[in-house]
C-alpha cells in the first residue's frame, strides 16, 4: 500500500558547485523539461502520495519559492529548512537522483556535478524515448523546425525553438525553450539551456550551454567570452540594481564625497574585487558605490567577506551566507556594525540573509538618508 506522505531531502552541493556557479542548487537544476525537484513530485503523484515534504539546507528560499510555485501537482507540499542534509528525518529519500533507480556515489567537485546532471539527463531521455507517444512529447509548441533538419532519437525540443536547415539534433540532446539554432549545426550529448543562440556551423559535443557560457564536459573547459555570432544568450541579464537604487548611490557618492579607498583592491570569498578592503569598516563605501550605478554591486545587501572571514563562521552560517546578495550598505550598518571581522555583524547578516529583501529595506534606506561624509572615517558606532 503506497504511503500518503513521501520526505524528499534535497543535496546540499552549493559548495561543489565551483565551475557551472549556478544560480540555484543542484535539486533545482533542468533535467530534461523539468527540474530535479519537479522529477520527484511527478514520482509522489504516481505513487499515490498525498503530502510531499521537502527539506534542503542549500539556498532553502529558492527551494521554498519554486514549492510555492509548484501548483501543477495534485500534492500537498511543505517544506523545512535544516542547517545539513544529515539533520533531514531518517526515512527521507535523498532527491539526488532520477527518481525510480539507486543514486551513483556523490560528486567531490564542479566537474563532476556538472557530469552527474548530464548522466541524468541521458537517463530520462532514454525513459522517455521508451515512451509510445515520444513522437508527440519530444518537440514543444510553436517549434519551427526546417524540414531539411534531422532529429536523431533520443532528444527533446521546448516551446518557441528555431532550427534552420542542415542541422543535425541528437542523440542525447536538449534544446530549452526559445533557443534558437541557425544552420548546419550538429549537436549531441548535449544540453543547450533555454533561450540560447547557437550560430552557424558549429559542432557541440558533450557540453553544456547556459546563459551564454560553454562549458565542455569532455575537456572540463568553461568558456566565459564567446563570439555572440557563434554561442551567446537571448535572455536579458536582469539587473539586480533597480533605476532608483543606481540614481540614489550617485548622489550618496556626491554627498559623501567621492572615492575615499586606497589603490589597492580585495578580493571577496566569491571572486567579486573591491576596491580597497572589504573587511574595513565603512571607509571603502563610497569608493563601491560607482559599482552601483554601473549595475554591478547592490545598494543594499550583507556585507562583503573576504574568504578567511567567511570560512570563520560556522558552517550552516556559510551556508546561508554563501549565495546571499552582497551590497555596499547592510542592516548591519544600521545596527552600529560596520565590520564582517565584528561578531554581532555575523548575526545581523544572517539576519537579514533569511528575510524577504524587501522587509529590512525601510531602515537601510534611513541609515544612508542620515549617512555623513564624517561618518565614513569615525571609529564610533552610529545613532
Amino acid at each position: 500500500m503506497p504511503s500518503e506522505l513521501l520526505e524528499l531531502v534535497l543535496p546540499d552541493w552549493g559548495s561543489l558547485d565551483t565551475v557551472r556557479r549556478s544560480p540555484v542548487p543542484f535539486g533545482l537544476w533542468t533535467i530534461g523539461d523539468q527540474c530535479l525537484l519537479h522529477h520527484w513530485l511527478d514520482h509522489a503523484v504516481n505513487q499515490g502520495a498525498s503530502t510531499v515534504r521537502v527539506f534542503a539546507a542549500d539556498r532553502p528560499a529558492a527551494v521554498r519559492r519554486v514549492l510555492e510555485e509548484s501548483t501543477l501537482w495534485p500534492v500537498k507540499t511543505e517544506f523545512t529548512a535544516i542547517a545539513a542534509t544529515a539533520a533531514a528525518p531518517a526515512g527521507a529519500l535523498h532527491a539526488d537522483w532520477l527518481p525510480g533507480e539507486p543514486s551513483p556515489p556523490a560528486p567531490t567537485s564542479g566537474w563532476e556535478l556538472l557530469a552527474r546532471a548530464a548522466a541524468m539527463e541521458e537517463v530520462w531521455l532514454d525513459r522517455m524515448a521508451g515512451e509510445p507517444d515520444f513522437p508527440l512529447v519530444s518537440i514543444g509548441f510553436a517549434c519551427r523546425i526546417h524540414p531539411e533538419a534531422e532529429l536523431i532519437p533520443p532528444y527533446f525540443i521546448g516551446d518557441e525553438v528555431f532550427i534552420g536547415p542542415g542541422c543535425e539534433i541528437g542523440p542525447y540532446a536538449v534544446i530549452g525553450q526559445g533557443s534558437v539554432i541557425s544552420g548546419a549545426n550538429r549537436i549531441a550529448h548535449s544540453q543547450v539551456a533555454a533561450h540560447s543562440f547557437v550560430g552557424p556551423v558549429t559542432a557541440l559535443e558533450n557540453c553544456l550551454l547556459d546563459r551564454g557560457i560553454l562549458f565542455n564536459l569532455k575537456h572540463r573547459a568553461r568558456l566565459d567570452q564567446l563570439e555572440p555570432h557563434l554561442l551567446a544568450t537571448l535572455e536579458k541579464s536582469p539587473s539586480n540594481v533597480p533605476l532608483r537604487d543606481r540614481l540614489r548611490a550617485f548622489y550618496l557618492f556626491l554627498r559623501l564625497g567621492g572615492a575615499r579607498a586606497s589603490a589597492r583592491s580585495r578580493v571577496t570569498f566569491d571572486g567579486r574585487t573591491l576596491p580597497g578592503d572589504p573587511a574595513a569598516g565603512l571607509s571603502n563605501r563610497a569608493a563601491w558605490l560607482p559599482l552601483v550605478w554601473q549595475g554591478k554591486l547592490p545598494l543594499y545587501g550583507v556585507l562583503p567577506r573576504t574568504k578567511e572571514q567567511f570560512e570563520a563562521l560556522e558552517p550552516d552560517w556559510q551556508q546561508v551566507l554563501r549565495h546571499a546578495p552582497i551590497g555596499v550598505f547592510s542592516y548591519a550598518d544600521c545596527q552600529g556594525c560596520h565590520r564582517p571581522a565584528d561578531p554581532a555583524e555575523a548575526i545581523h547578516a544572517v539576519y537579514q540573509a533569511s528575510l524577504p529583501p524587501a522587509t529590512l529595506l525601510a531602515a537601510m534606506s534611513r541609515f544612508t538618508r542620515n549617512l555623513k561624509a564624517a561618518d565614513l572615517t569615525s571609529t564610533s558606532p552610529l545613532p
